[in-house]
């Protein structure tokens, strides 16, 4: 299983993360929680989507991702 950690930048499917529409990939910049939801390992993560050219979106967004889905991408 993932750890996740403020720094890291992460990639979930669309089915692994609450609420947005296509992959999600986020630069974290930090966890606020992790428990169990729905039969699953999920986290509360704050930090900022980076676009498909690898640019960062200077607004900050929450996201609610299963844990066992995410995968860690080198930036």
């Amino acid at each position: 299983m993932v750890h996740l950690a403020a720094g890291m930048t992460i990639r979930v499917p669309e089915d692994a993360y609450r609420f947005g529409t296509g992959p999600l990939t986020l630069a974290v910049t930090e966890v606020i929680s992790r428990g169990p939801f729905e039969g699953h390992e999920w986290a509360e993560l704050r930090g900022h989507g980076v676009r498909e050219d690898g640019t960062r979106a200077s607004r900050e967004r929450f996201a609610f991702v299963r844990v066992d889905r995410v995968r860690v991408v080198d930036r």
